[in-house]
């Protein structure tokens, strides 16, 4: 890992627990960056004509990544857009579950536009809640960040594939933001009808690139009609297939490259390395947090953990930690703290010797 610090400067500078707020930028994707930025300004159109079949390479390499059908899959600039135009598909007669204080952007695009909600709440009994809701409401449509952003309480996948053989009508939508990069995720095998996620958090693939899967099923229940010139691909008096509908207008070919690059690094370092890691940062931070008394119950009472945390402290506190290098985010009623696998022991002690001042 010492290897992938150097790629981040940023590290040198700062103890930087705030993943969860914004990966970071490597000097790999950066030199990637200036490179094709020099192409477009030196080629323009030259380099610009060959969109389509980058765009393209690049849809194939997340479905590759995530395990879906590469004809069911669309680049999108990030999760709240594609989310939008997804929302927009469907009946306003149908009814939802969403998570209460889920992340906004995925509970506003449903609340604003007037469908009929219901809610689970978010506590240690996360799973519990949620079958519940399903068995009382048989909600038609069960939207759900599968990593809490404030908590960091994470959705049990097994259980996920369970509620759907349960309700198999339900159309499950899940926002992999704060999942997407920490571990291999096979959608086919999931209970997941349709995944989006921005990828500038645990990609680490900076801003402007997202994606959205589907399976197949879901084009006759929902029907999207966003249209531009290349919900087409460019072709003339066709009919725009579904995924098309995500994807009007030109795209950003120096962003989606960027995510292509980056999920070529998540396979070159090894989503299973990833996840050990991941696994071993939430085990002993959520020991040490707990020691000190800084976590919820909900969090202390569940088995499994991301390493995402929300620790008791004001915003004097935060002020405090970022005067000591360390970087976090202000969430909810607490601070904050993510751990990615480039992070190692010294951010956890330096991060402890600030809380015990």
């Amino acid at each position: 890992m010492h290897k992938i610090r150097s790629q981040y400067p940023i590290l040198e500078k700062y103890t930087y627990l705030n993943t969860a707020n914004h990966g970071l930028i490597s000097q790999e994707l950066m030199d990637y960056r200036i490179n094709e930025m020099g192409k477009m300004r030196d080629q323009a159109s030259l380099y610009t004509n060959t969109r389509n079949d980058f765009i393209d390479e690049v849809r194939i390499a997340i479905a590759q990544f995530v395990d879906a059908t590469i004809e069911n899959t669309a680049v999108i600039p990030n999760f709240s857009t594609g989310f939008n135009t997804l929302i927009e598909g469907i009946d306003k007669q149908s009814t939802f579950l969403l998570l209460d204080g889920d992340y906004p952007s995925v509970n506003w695009p449903v609340e604003t536009r007037g469908f009929n909600c219901f809610y689970a709440n978010i506590n240690e009994n996360l799973e519990s809640n949620i079958l519940e809701a399903c068995e009382l409401h048989q909600p038609d449509f069960f939207c759900f960040s599968v990593v809490q952003y404030i908590s960091g309480i994470k959705i049990d996948l097994e259980f996920v594939k369970q509620l759907k053989d349960q309700f198999p009508e339900m159309v499950i939508i899940g926002d992999l933001t704060q999942y997407i990069g920490t571990e291999e995720f096979r959608f086919r095998e999931s209970g997941l009808d349709i995944i989006l996620a921005s990828c500038y958090k645990w990609l680490n693939a900076g801003d402007g690139n997202a994606f959205i899967c589907v399976k197949e099923q879901i084009k006759e229940v929902i029907k999207p009609t966003r249209i531009g010139y290349r919900s087409t691909k460019n072709v003339n008096d066709t009919i725009p297939e579904f995924i098309g509908r995500f994807e009007p207008g030109h795209q950003d070919m120096i962003a989606f490259g960027s995510l292509k690059l980056a999920l070529e690094v998540a396979l070159k370092i090894g989503l299973d390395k990833i996840q050990t890691e991941l696994q071993h940062w939430s085990e002993i931070a959520k020991a040490e947090f707990k020691s000190r008394d800084l976590l919820d119950e909900a969090i202390v009472k569940r088995k499994q953990h991301s390493t995402i945390f929300n620790i008791k402290g004001s915003h004097d506190l935060y002020n405090k930690l970022l005067d000591h290098g360390v970087v976090t985010s202000l969430r909810g009623n607490g601070i904050r703290v993510s751990f990615s696998y480039f992070n190692n022991d010294k951010d956890l002690a330096r991060l402890l010797e600030v809380l015990d001042l």
